[in-house]
């Protein structure tokens, strides 16, 4: 059997597309490049905007009269979106696998890109937000047995990973379903053998804000990347209402402000919702007042886009001009604060992991923090090194190996 795959969106996606190779090459079938030559071909959807699911769409379309086999959170949010094309609905990846007669495999996957290892530690959502659909796809909080994950983790060093991406719809309420919590987890995966990093993916600020001094300690470690994406969505207390997400603007920023306080240079990101049904003005100055007050440098910006069964649906939605204009002025702010913080850092020196190839002739190394620095030497993957930064751009930094090949000081 060969089988060719193609995922979209989240890497929680990617962890679950990973989880379906495995069984495949277990069971004696091969993975194919080539759609052409493929037995089987299985597209794991992605449904978070309806843009989204438009494209997802089109990338089904051009499948026809194959065996298609569509799964990931449009197969599992919209079903009815996929009438009038032949293909089998499975939304997950132990649908895929047994869709094509295989089983699965009893250890948690992984998937590796160069040499950074993305294992899914949780599924699902202990969220109720109003906006969502893949709550709808993902169900309630499954969280995987500490074991489960550090024997990926353990599996994935051995295979050669420098960078390890713990991803889930939200790790930060990992845990609560088993009676242990994030930082139980980490203790436990940077006591592994091995050199590796460890980034932490997505954190509500409502799954953490019980623990903040835990993962002050946690993020502090060596072998942990300083580095929290904790998405607000907007600045606007009345918006946040609407939307369902239990906090506060103030409450947000006092967790960014103790673990700031608490982790020397840590780096945030955060997500933004613009154009949110009934967002006024004053709602999105409050936005902005947001992104200058916490200096987040990595932001993601989406415009809001209503889904099907959701109650933000039923909402009366805000005209795509506005969302556009809004976004753009959110887009320039984040440019500005991101472009300070990297032209700041010129003539520092700072030790980086080398994480994945760039352009010709480059890598592309993250530095404690997680921040970016392109190097302009083709190094391997995996090294550390220390460099001095030279130059930057608005997203990155740019630098420059302290030391020659040879060990001669530049």
């Amino acid at each position: 059997m060969r089988v060719y795959i193609e995922t979209y969106g989240c890497t929680a996606n990617e962890a679950d597309s990973a989880g379906i190779r495995e069984a495949i090459i277990a069971s004696g079938g091969t993975i194919t490049g080539d759609p052409g030559e493929a037995d089987s071909i299985v597209i794991n959807t992605c449904a978070v905007t309806g843009h989204t699911s438009s494209s997802m769409l089109r990338a089904i379309r051009k499948y026809s009269g194959k065996h298609l086999i569509v799964a990931g959170c449009m197969a599992a949010a919209e079903p009815g979106r996929l009438a009038g094309f032949t293909c089998m609905d499975a939304p997950g990846p132990f649908p895929v696998i047994r869709a094509l007669g295989l089983n699965a495999t009893d250890h948690l996957p992984f998937s590796i890109r160069g040499r950074t290892a993305i294992i899914k530690i949780a599924e699902g959502c202990s969220g109720q937000c109003s906006y969502c659909i893949v709550r709808f796809a993902r169900g309630g909080l499954h969280s995987s047995p500490i074991e489960s994950v550090t024997d990926a983790v353990r599996r994935a060093v051995e295979a050669g990973a420098a960078e390890i991406y713990l991803t889930a719809q939200d790790t930060g309420a990992y845990g609560k379903d088993l009676g242990v919590r994030l930082p139980d987890l980490l203790y436990n995966i940077v006591g592994l053998p091995g050199m590796f990093k460890v980034r932490i993916g997505m954190m509500n600020p409502f799954s953490i804000a019980d623990m903040i001094p835990e993962m002050i300690d946690v993020l502090n470690l060596p072998a942990v990347y300083r580095f929290a994406h904790i998405p607000i969505q907007s600045g606007s207390d009345r918006i946040l209402g609407l939307m369902r997400r239990p906090y506060t603007e103030r409450k947000y920023t006092e967790i960014v402000e103790r673990l700031r306080e608490g982790v020397p240079g840590i780096t945030f990101s955060t997500d933004y919702i613009v154009g949110f049904p009934t967002e006024t003005d004053r709602d999105f100055r409050l936005t902005l007042e947001d992104l200058e007050k916490n200096r987040q440098l990595k932001v993601n910006i989406t415009r809001f886009s209503p889904r099907p069964g959701t109650e933000a649906a039923l909402m009366p939605d805000t005209i795509e001009r506005v969302k556009k204009d809004r976004s753009r002025v959110l887009t320039a702010l984040h440019h500005q604060i991101t472009s300070a913080y990297m032209k700041g850092s010129i003539g520092s020196r700072k030790t980086v992991l080398v994480t994945e190839k760039g352009k010709a002739g480059t890598v592309i190394a993250r530095d404690a923090s997680y921040n970016m620095v392109v190097i302009p030497e083709d190094l391997p993957l995996g090294m550390t090194v220390d460099v001095n930064i030279s130059d930057a751009r608005i997203t990155y930094m740019i630098g420059e190996c302290a030391k020659a090949c040879n060990g001669a000081i530049k």
